[in-house]
C-alpha cells in the first residue's frame, strides 16, 4: 500500500484525487433524490461505475477519490451520519482493489498486455472479476460496521451494496473504460505515467494475494450472510432479525483481516511494464 501514501507528494496525483472525488460526488448527489433503497443510507447509485474505472486509470488517486467523493456526496446529499465513517473506508476499497488486482487475476491479464482496457474477452472478464470483488469488499465492510452499530442488518445491507455497486460497473464500466482510457493515456494522466515505480509497493506473492482478496471479499459476504440469516434470523429482503450480534461480528472479522493482508501482498508495480514498452 506504499503508493497510497507516497502519491500525496505528487501534485498531479493530488489533482486526480480532486477530479475523481468531484465527478463521483456530483453524480452521487444528483441521484440522492432518485430511488432510495434504505432512506438515509443508500439508494440506486449509477455513479458507482466510477470507482473501478478511476481505479484502473488513476490508481491510488482513484481510491482516495472514491472515498472522499462518497463523503462529499453524503455531506451535500443529506445522508451524512455515523455510517459515513465506514462508508469512507468501504468506498476507498471500492477504488483500491481493482488496480491492485489488475493483471494478477488468475493470469487473465499478463505482463505483456497490462493496459487497463476491455478490448478483448480476457480483459473484460478480468474487469468484471475485480469489480465484483471490490463491490463485495465494500458491501461487507460497510454492512459489518452498521450491523454492529445496530443501524441496518448485515444480510440486507451487504447484499444491497454489493449488487448496487456491481450492477453499475458490470453494465457501464467496460463502456466508460473503453471511452476514457485512450484519452487519459494520450494526455499522460495514467497513474503509471505519473508515479515512479519506486514509490509503488512491490508486493509479495501477488497471485496468492489476489486469491486471498477474493476469499476475503466474497467469502466474507457468503459466511456473513449464513451467520446473519442462520443464527441472527436476518433476511436479505428486509430488516427482520437481530442486529449487533456477536456471531455476525466474529464470523465476518477474519475475512476483513484477510482483505487487509491481501492488500499488503498485492502490487501495482508490474503495471509499469506496459508503459515501458510503449
Amino acid at each position: 500500500m506504499k503508493e497510497v501514501f507516497s502519491m500525496w507528494k505528487n501534485t498531479r496525483m493530488i489533482i486526480l484525487v480532486a477530479l475523481s472525488a468531484a465527478i463521483y460526488a456530483a453524480f452521487l448527489i444528483v441521484f440522492k433524490g432518485g430511488i432510495p433503497i434504505i432512506p438515509g443510507i443508500t439508494e440506486v447509485r449509477p455513479a458507482n461505475v466510477f470507482p473501478p474505472v478511476f481505479s484502473l486509470l488513476f490508481g491510488p488517486a482513484g481510491a482516495w477519490g472514491s472515498a472522499i467523493g462518497n463523503l462529499i456526496g453524503d455531506l451535500f446529499g443529506g445522508t451524512l451520519g455515523i455510517g459515513s465513517i465506514f462508508g469512507f473506508v468501504g468506498n476507498f476499497f471500492l477504488g483500491f482493489i481493482p488496480y491492485k488486482m489488475w493483471g494478477a487475476v488468475f493470469g487473465l491479464v499478463t505482463k505483456d498486455d497490462m493496459a487497463p482496457t476491455t478490448n478483448n474477452g480476457k480483459k473484460l472478464v478480468a474487469f468484471e472479476i475485480v469489480a465484483l470483488v471490490a463491490s463485495a469488499a465494500c458491501g461487507v465492510i460497510i454492512a459489518w460496521y452498521l450491523d454492529i452499530a445496530g443501524i441496518v442488518p448485515f444480510a440486507f445491507l451487504s447484499v444491497t451494496i454489493t449488487i448496487n455497486n456491481f450492477a453499475a460497473a458490470f453494465i457501464l464500466g467496460p463502456i466508460l473504460l473503453g471511452l476514457l482510457y485512450p484519452r487519459v493515456k494520450r494526455w499522460g494522466l495514467m497513474w503509471t505515467d505519473i508515479m515512479d515505480p519506486e514509490d509503488v509497493a512491490a508486493g509479495k506473492a501477488i497471485n496468492l494475494g489476489s486469491i486471498l482478496m477474493i476469499v476475503g471479499s466474497i467469502g466474507g459476504l457468503v459466511v456473513g450472510l449464513l451467520a446473519a440469516a442462520g443464527l441472527a434470523g436476518q433476511t436479505v429482503y428486509g430488516f427482520t432479525g437481530e442486529q449487533g450480534q456477536a456471531v455476525v461480528w466474529a464470523s465476518v472479522l477474519p475475512f476483513l483481516i484477510l482483505i487487509v493482508i491481501a492488500s499488503l501482498m498485492l502490487s501495482g508495480r508490474e503495471q509499469f511494464v506496459e508503459d515501458e514498452e510503449d
